[in-house]
């Protein structure tokens, strides 16, 4: 399918970008290698985690006999998109199965489910936009695997809570540990909400041996 339009759902990575605060942070590096008035090209370097920027988790992020993301196969990161808008969630809340029961009937087999909790627009070194993020608990994730979708994403920095392995692993092990994959820190406009039936596609780099990896996420319009 060739598309009428493509519409961008990545956040940008550059030098210390917002990312999960981790107990030991360590910020996003990118600086100049080669510069063209010296070398004659640009280049740059990046020190970042592999879970810096919009990106896809693998099984092996939370089971250490899942899948890498490099063995995951490309098709899975294709389907047409299912967009849930929970944007009136309270800070730090969860979505529960509560919250997606009223969507069942738009998610159809092979789908992708795109939670909108609305931070991706507030994207910043907050402490609002880094710990106080809506997440996906583990029921509401169990409901998306059973309506038979392909994999969910959220614009939050993180699919699951912060700072509580109660929080934070659930909603991870029903998606990864049910072979669906998950996309975490995207960006969703306000356009995409119109309801239009548009296809989700996004292609992790093929990192050997990983848990997650940066991507390039988007919409295509029929």
């Amino acid at each position: 399918m060739i598309p009428s339009r493509i519409i961008d759902l990545s956040q940008p990575v550059f030098s210390n970008c917002p990312q999960y605060p981790d107990t030991n942070p360590r910020p996003a590096e990118v600086r100049w290698f080669y510069i063209k008035g010296v070398e004659e090209v640009n280049k740059e370097i990046a020190q970042i985690s592999t879970h810096t920027g919009t990106h896809c988790d693998a099984p092996f992020h939370f089971f250490e006999d899942g899948t890498t993301i490099d063995e995951v196969p490309l098709e899975n990161y294709i389907g047409w998109a299912a967009v849930i808008d929970v944007r009136g969630k309270a800070p730090g809340s969860a979505i529960t199965a509560r919250d997606i029961e009223p969507h069942l009937g738009r998610i159809e087999p092979g789908d992708v489910v795109l939670l909108n909790t609305g931070w991706g627009q507030k994207r910043a070194n907050t402490k609002e936009f880094l710990t106080e993020y809506v997440y996906c608990d583990g029921d509401a994730a169990e409901l998306i695997v059973k309506a038979g979708a392909k994999g969910a994403g959220i614009d939050a920095v993180s699919f699951g809570g912060y700072n509580d392995p109660k929080k934070a692993g659930p909603g991870h092990r029903a998606m990864l540990g049910n072979g669906r994959f998950i996309i975490e820190e995207l960006y969703f406009p306000d356009e995409i909400m119109d309801g239009k039936r548009r296809l989700f596609v996004c292609a992790p780099v093929k990192l050997r041996g990983c848990s997650g990896a940066w991507t390039r996420a988007a919409l295509w319009e029929p």
